[in-house]
Order: C-alpha cells, then sequence, then structure tokens
C-alpha cells in the first residue's frame, strides 16, 4: 500500500503530511549519494597494500594541543596505539606552512602498525605563515628563504628540543600516553622543511648548524628531502642514522625555492649508512609526498561531516579515536588542487616507511627481507628502491 497516498488529510494534517514526504525525500536522497570518495580511495590503497609487507594493525587514538614554551606558541598532535606496551617514538616535522596535524596519511598508517606518533610543528612555519604580508602579495620565494635560512633552522632545533623536554616532563608527572613512550627506539621523519630539521637532527646541519637535540635516532625517513642550492655531499654523509629518502621526478617545489628533485636527490645519494635505502617513486607530486588531503573533497560534500582528529581548536585540546587525522589548509597556500592521486603510489609510502621503521628499529626480519628482496618486484612501474 502506498502510505501517503492512501492518507485521508484533513487541513491540520498537512503540515504533518509535508513533513513526512520531506524526510521520505531526504532519506532516499541520502541512500542515493555517491561513495565517499575518501573510501573508494582507501579501497583501492589497500588493494596494494594486501600484496605487500603486512606490517601490525592497531587501533588508535589522537589529540592535537597548543603548547606554550616560554614566549612560544608550538602546536602538538599526537597519534599512537590503543595499547599500554612501551612504543617506539617517531617524531614527524611538517613542511612549510602545515600544521602539526599534516601528514595525516602516513601518520596514521604509522600508528596503526604500531609506532605512537608526535607531530611538532612551531606556529612561525605553520599555516600562519600564509596570513604574512608575504604570502598575501603572493612573494612565497623570499618567505622560502627566511624560513630555511640557518637561524631558522637552528629556532626549530630548539624548538624540537623544548618539546622534548615538555613531553619527558609530562610523562614524569603521570601522563600515561607519554611516559609508554621507549626514549631508546626513536625516528625522526619529516617532510620538505621538516626533512631539513630532521637531517641536522641526525648531524646533517649546513653551517655549522649543530643539533643540540638530545636524541640519537635509530631511522631517519625524509619526505621530499630538502637541499640548499651549493650544498656539499660530505655534509649529509656526516649524518649517522640508516636514512630512506622519498622523492620523485613530479615532485616540484610550489615555494619555487628547490629548483628540481635532482637537487633533492643529492641527499640519498651521498648518505653512507649501512641500511639506508632511496624511493624513486614514477608520478607522485610534492602534494601527493606531503600525505595531506590527498582526495579533494566534492564540493557537495563540504560541511558534511569531519572525521576524528579534525576537531583541533587552538589553545585547547581535542582527543578522537579512530584512524584519521586531517590537516589544516589555507586559501592562500601555493599548493594548490590535484587531481586524485595514483593508490599504488601513496601504498608504496605506506609500505616502504613502515617496512623500513620496523627493519632498522624492531630488527623485523620480515621486514628486511621484504625490503630487499620482494619490494623491488612489488613496486613494479611505481618507481625504484636502491
Amino acid at each position: 500500500m502506498n502510505f501517503v497516498g492512501h492518507m485521508i488529510l484533513q487541513p491540520r494534517h498537512w503540515l504533518a503530511a509535508s513533513v513526512l514526504i520531506g524526510t521520505l525525500g531526504l532519506i532516499a536522497g541520502c541512500a542515493s549519494d555517491p561513495a565517499d570518495p575518501h573510501i573508494k580511495f582507501a579501497e583501492l590503497v589497500n588493494q596494494d597494500l594486501a600484496t605487500a609487507y603486512q606490517p601490525a594493525r592497531n587501533d588508535i587514538s589522537n589529540w592535537n594541543e597548543t603548547w606554550q614554551l616560554g614566549r612560544q606558541s608550538v602546536d602538538v598532535a599526537w597519534l599512537a596505539p590503543d595499547t599500554h606496551e612501551r612504543l617506539p617514538l617517531i617524531i614527524y616535522l611538517p613542511g612549510l606552512g602545515e600544521s602539526a596535524t599534516a601528514g595525516e596519511e602516513w601518520r596514521n598508517a604509522w600508528a596503526q602498525a604500531g609506532y605512537a606518533v608526535l607531530s611538532i610543528q612551531g606556529q612561525y612555519y605553520g599555516p600562519a605563515l600564509y596570513s604574512t604580508s608575504q604570502a598575501q602579495a603572493g612573494v612565497f620565494r623570499e618567505l622560502a628563504a627566511d624560513r630555511y635560512s640557518g637561524p631558522a633552522l637552528r629556532d626549530r632545533l630548539a624548538t624540537l628540543q623544548k618539546v622534548l623536554t615538555e613531553v619527558r616532563a609530562r610523562a614524569a608527572k603521570g601522563d600515561a600516553q607519554l611516559a609508554s613512550i621507549d626514549w631508546n627506539q626513536v625516528v625522526v621523519a619529516g617532510f620538505d622543511l621538516g626533512a631539513q630539521t630532521a637531517a641536522a637532527v641526525a648531524g646533517a646541519g649546513e653551517a655549522g648548524v649543530a643539533s643540540g637535540v638530545d636524541i640519537q635516532p635509530k631511522a631517519l625517513l625524509l619526505l621530499s628531502p630538502y637541499v640548499d642550492v651549493g650544498a656539499r655531499p660530505e655534509v649529509f654523509a656526516r649524518i649517522t642514522s640508516p636514512v630512506l629518502t622519498i622523492t620523485s621526478p613530479d615532485d616540484e617545489d610550489p615555494f619555487n625555492w628547490v629548483s628540481s628533485y635532482q637537487q633533492r636527490e643529492l641527499l640519498g645519494e651521498s648518505v653512507t649508512v649501512a641500511g639506508s635505502y632511496r624511493l624513486k617513486l614514477a608520478r607522485s607530486t610534492y602534494k601527493t609526498l606531503s600525505g595531506s588531503d590527498l582526495v579533494p573533497i566534492p564540493p557537495d560534500r563540504k560541511g558534511i561531516s569531519k572525521p576524528p582528529g579534525d576537531e583541533h581548536t587552538p589553545g585547547g585540546k581535542s582527543h578522537a579515536k579512530g584512524k584519521s587525522a586531517r590537516s589544516a589548509s589555507s586559501s592562500h597556500s601555493p599548493v594548490g588542487a590535484e587531481p586524485v592521486p595514483d593508490p599504488k603510489q601513496v601504498a608504496a609510502i605506506q609500505v616502504i616507511s613502515q617496512a623500513f621503521f620496523d627493519s632498522r628499529v624492531r630488527h623485523n626480519p620480515v621486514a628486511s627481507e621484504w625490503l630487499q628482496k620482494a619490494a623491488p618486484g612489488w613496486l613494479g612501474r611505481a618507481g625504484q628502491l636502491q
């Protein structure tokens, strides 16, 4: 029976009937909505991951905070497995203009694989820079010249040490999550500007820049590694930890500061530490390597929902459980919208970085063997692992 069609409507029932019809239409419209593009893309990535190295899988939780350290505001984001076990730590350092919640594609994967991930970004280097007069005028090269300079690098290293000191202090005061960190198993990972900082932590500071950071990384991951014009190979030969560098011929700097991906490749070519790898992907852009907002949200779906981890309020704290932590963005960013990346490229960054960490930090023989023997064939046309 057609329920609506057989209703005998008195005047007072017209409003109720119109609400009912509207509700039924809304339900039907929702049922016919296209699938969430993020879910579809994740399915394609998982299809590739299913044929690769299989790391552990854990449920994760996260929080985002702004810490006031003296006169400096620092954004800090935490992702970690829901466990009471001691956890190896990945310190993630985002790129120029990114928030601490950037790189969510990689950070989520690492946390699910059993690592605590602590992301750190000083506000001078984050999204706030897009409000500067230089950014408003579109003078991004001058802006980059300042942020990549020697004094700026020293400032970021000092900030990193302040954050680590604060982490240890909070752990000592009873923060159970931070107390779970195993300080003997630390990895430093960075993208772009963060890669410059990460390399300096491991001994590759330019112009006499000393690290001053009281950790000795077990491994180093450099996504879109930063190399200054005229850099000398011997600078990067000073790196003391095994390194995985990841770049691509499509890795073009939107700030117009690094001239070409060949400039970035010098770092990986100069590393001498045993157990290091270079991953040269076939067609991963700077945006893809950032691991942030890889799937554009269709205009008709914007504002409908937010995944866990997107509730950050400056100066406050947000908590969420789940498998996502979204990054902030800015309409003034030189990193424009791009097509959805190749799922195999994204899968390659995820699984090769996970296998590298498991090999270097956990000394997992399965991970080491997969990297050495199976990974090059699994990559196929997606890239080269050396």
